[in-house]
């Protein structure tokens, strides 16, 4: 990959654990650390072209609860909330591509 994409082999990227409740509303939000994230990864059926979860948010299957649990102890499951982990930015330097930065590009591009 090219040595101006930031996101190669999951860097720069910090994935959020979030569960909706049935209104639809947020009912709480877990930052994972990349370490965390490559250890519970295995745990979600992933597209080939898509291997480190950056092209939206992944539902968190039911049997991948407790597994989660384990590694991101701060997170609490509860039955009536859905859950996924998704991906965004976590760049010191602000968003990218840069103002005039233009594609294509070599992998996918976490939200802000």
């Amino acid at each position: 990959m090219s040595e101006h994409y930031p996101f190669e082999d999951g860097r720069n990227v910090a994935w959020v654990l979030e569960g909706f409740g049935p209104d639809d509303r947020l009912r709480s939000s877990v930052t994972l650390t990349r370490e965390q994230y490559l250890r519970v990864r295995a745990l979600f059926d992933l597209d080939d072209g898509d291997e480190w979860m950056m092209a939206g948010a992944y539902p968190v299957p039911a049997e991948a609860r407790g597994p989660l649990q384990a590694v991101v102890g701060e997170a609490l499951f509860d039955a009536d909330v859905d859950y996924f982990l998704g991906a965004h930015q976590d760049l010191p330097t602000g968003l990218w591509p840069p103002a005039g930065v233009s594609g294509p590009f070599p992998g996918p591009i976490p939200q802000p």
